[in-house]
């Protein structure tokens, strides 16, 4: 594909990232209260902090969510800090998506 179709896979990626009521629901939860550790989220989310991992790891890798270690009060023990790193809106309609199309296939894109 190339780089022209960078709008295409951008967004192709943020909606696979936000495809799960559950990643939907991280999302406004970092929204409302800003960063949060892990053990945060699954709490307030009423899950297993194994499955809130699970859903920010696909978060991360779509570019909607960021991590960061954090060593807690000088001690040896590092814990991980998730926080949005998207802040944007996605504009999905048919003649935005075939105008994305359009920008990276031309006329043999539909």
């Amino acid at each position: 594909m190339g780089l022209p179709c960078s709008g295409l896979e951008g967004l192709a990626s943020k909606l696979d990232g936000l495809s799960h009521p559950l990643r939907l629901a991280i999302v406004a939860l970092l929204w409302r209260r800003g960063p949060l550790y892990l053990s945060e989220i699954a709490s307030a989310l009423g899950v297993s902090r194994a499955l809130a991992k699970v859903h920010l790891k696909k978060l991360e890798r779509s570019g909607v969510v960021r991590s960061r270690v954090v060593l807690e009060g000088g001690k040896a023990v590092a814990r991980r800090l998730y926080e949005l790193s998207w802040s944007g809106e996605i504009c999905v309609s048919p003649e935005s998506i075939a105008a994305l199309v359009e920008e990276c296939w031309g006329d043999r894109g539909g």
